[in-house]
């Protein structure tokens, strides 16, 4: 059992140095890769397409949000007429029946 750990530590030790030593530079095929790469990212994140895509929903949000808000001043506006509308008939209805008139 000994020599199976002093192995597995020697094979393990190896494999650390084998992978520390391994060789950092760039081939060509490795940059025209990352080449590749960086084009793939380029269009599929942050493309044309895609800030035609972002542009359009921040339209849309902005034309719902002032079809909302024109909604709801004009809510409030037929409201504001409706209580209106009630005043001046009581008064109308008052200066016809002679009430309120002192």
């Amino acid at each position: 059992m000994r020599t199976f750990s002093k192995g597995f530590v020697v094979v393990l030790f190896g494999a650390l140095l084998g992978l520390a030593a391994c060789d950092q530079q760039e081939g060509p095929m490795e940059k025209a890769g990352e080449k590749v790469d960086q084009a793939v990212d380029d269009m599929t994140n942050e493309g044309p397409m895609e800030k035609a895509g972002e542009s359009a929903d921040e339209t849309w949000q902005d034309t719902k949000e002032a079809g909302e808000d024109a909604l709801n001043k004009t809510k409030e506006a037929g409201e504001d007429a409706w209580e209106k509308t009630k005043e001046t008939g009581e008064n109308v209805k008052d200066a016809v029946t002679g009430e309120n008139q002192n």
